[in-house]
């Protein structure tokens, strides 16, 4: 069966490639139908066009994790990046904002290729019944993915439940933050009832479903409970700490694809990506596309220039390209928040230290540090590609990964024997001896968001963590001196969008 549709899959995309005239999108985001959704590769091609938004450069590949990090303790901007980078760095984001921009644009640009499928799939004739349901439901979660993002970037967005082929469909107003959430909820709630746990590589299944829906009743409960402003309507956090945890209990229990990854490392190995351990889902990538989306350039952001050398050997022995761009840099005072033991710091996932091969004067190697010894920052294991062609590189974004799932389950039941073997299971692999114990539930839940701080970095869930916890004040400004004065627990609608969109106020 796997194979089946991996063969759909390749025949669809290739139809799509070469069926621009049926199937075509002008700058705005508008799909043209005529022509199409005739046949079941008709419904499969509309479905990977539907997929391939979460690759662009503007969204997950680059932009996402931009927007998710830059603005909190984890990481900085080089000097000489675009000022709406560093406004975001400052927290200083005003509604013309080119990366929050994206941030709106792209998941409504991805949420309309969705309606499409919603709306034109099951009219498919001659299509296979099971199939066709399977569809539908994988663009259900898909939008209620990109809607979830939506409401915790920007609170009260748009709804758009039908495909805008037209000028004329533009204008509509905002909903309120517990009518996005509803709708949400009823797009995964669907989402759930149709697909099952068959894993294929860069899509959506019905354990991807739960870990959803375990996130968003997480967000929803962690904010009520914190008293985030926009979350009042929420009648009761318990509740939503209770379907949390359900949810996630599926993921731990109720399925044998994922797993927790005793490998630090083998999570981040790109060689293993479609069979990886940890990744419920992804944005997935191949550095053999023809296009930037196909393949990423997201590895160029964090790797060293080391001199533009062709390749540089890092500590444990693996060699990858030099010539990187080095734009995004890991923040000093994050770095030094892991313990001296901890793997996911400088002592493994975390490099402070390159080597370029004969790459002296005199023909030795050439060793550069930091800092103050070459290199202008550390950066991460987890964005490299030793196998990269020029800069197209194979590196899939994480959006829904099993340890995640774990600390959400940990969180929302709060301290007992069985959350804290879940927590020292991810700290034993780190290299980190267990938790004590005897913690309060506030405690605990305090010490978890520190440790979803380390265990995810980078991994474009920190700014959502910190505003769903009412932390950003407490963290960013008291614990790291960071300043912060517009866009710090929702950022602004675009003005693009406001000035197009009469109907937003």
């Amino acid at each position: 069966m796997k194979l089946a549709i991996k063969k759909i899959l390749l025949s669809a995309a290739a139809a799509l490639a070469f069926s621009s005239c049926s199937l075509e999108e002008d700058p705005y985001g508008f799909l043209s139908n005529d022509n199409f959704y005739k046949t079941a590769a008709d419904a499969e091609s509309a479905l990977v066009y539907a997929y391939s938004v979460n690759s662009d450069i503007e969204y997950y590949s680059r932009h996402f994790i931009i927007a998710t990090e830059v603005p909190t303790e984890t990481l900085t901007i080089k000097p000489d990046a675009g000022a709406d980078q560093h406004a975001l760095d400052r927290l200083e984001v005003l509604n013309n904002n080119k990366i929050v921009e994206d941030m709106w644009r792209y998941p409504y640009l991805a949420i309309n290729r969705t309606n499409a499928v919603i709306q034109n799939v099951p009219n498919t004739p001659e299509m296979d019944d099971t199939r066709r349901e399977e569809i539908v439901g994988e663009a259900k979660f898909l939008r209620a993915l990109h809607y979830f993002n939506l409401v915790r970037f920007f609170g009260e967005v748009i709804i758009r439940e039908e495909q805008v082929s037209s000028v004329d469909q533009v204008n509509k107003g905002v909903s309120s933050i517990e009518e996005v959430y509803n709708f949400i909820l009823k797009d995964l709630t669907e989402a759930e009832a149709v697909l099952s746990t068959e894993r294929v590589y860069g899509r959506a299944n019905q354990v991807a479903v739960w870990a959803l829906l375990s996130k968003v009743y997480l967000h929803m409960a962690s904010a009520k409970n914190t008293g985030v402003q926009g979350y009042e309507w929420v009648s009761n956090a318990d509740e939503n700490y209770t379907s949390a945890a359900n949810y996630a209990k599926k993921v731990l229990q109720d399925q044998s694809t994922y797993t927790f990854e005793n490998d630090l490392m083998e999570t981040w190995n790109v060689s293993n990506r479609a069979t990886a351990r940890e990744h419920i889902f992804v944005s997935a990538t191949d550095r053999g596309g023809l296009i930037e989306g196909e393949y990423t350039k997201l590895p160029m952001l964090f790797m060293p220039w080391a001199e533009g050398a062709p390749q540089v050997v890092l500590p444990n022995g693996t060699t990858i390209p030099g010539g990187g761009w080095e734009h995004l840099w890991i923040e000093d005072d994050f770095a030094a928040n892991y313990e001296e033991s901890d793997r996911r710091g400088t002592l493994e996932m975390i490099v402070n230290k390159v080597t370029i091969p004969e790459g002296g004067n005199d023909g030795a190697d050439l060793e550069l540090v930091y800092p103050g010894g070459g290199l202008q920052a550390t950066f991460p294991m987890k964005y490299l590609d030793p196998d990269m062609v020029g800069q197209q590189a194979t590196c899939d974004t994480p959006i829904l990964r099993y340890t995640d799932i774990m600390m959400v389950y940990c969180e929302a039941i709060g301290p007992n024997s069985e959350t804290y073997a879940l927590l020292d299971q991810i700290r034993g692999r780190a290299g980190l001896s267990p938790l004590a114990g005897g913690m309060g539930i506030q405690e605990f839940r305090d010490y978890i968001l520190e440790e979803r701080g380390r265990e995810l970095a980078f991994e474009g869930k920190r700014l959502f963590d910190l505003r769903r916890t009412n932390s950003m004040e407490k963290v960013l400004g008291d614990q790291y001196g960071k300043p912060m004065t517009s866009g710090i627990y929702y950022f602004d609608i675009p003005l693009i969008e406001v000035d197009t969109n009469p109907e937003i106020n």
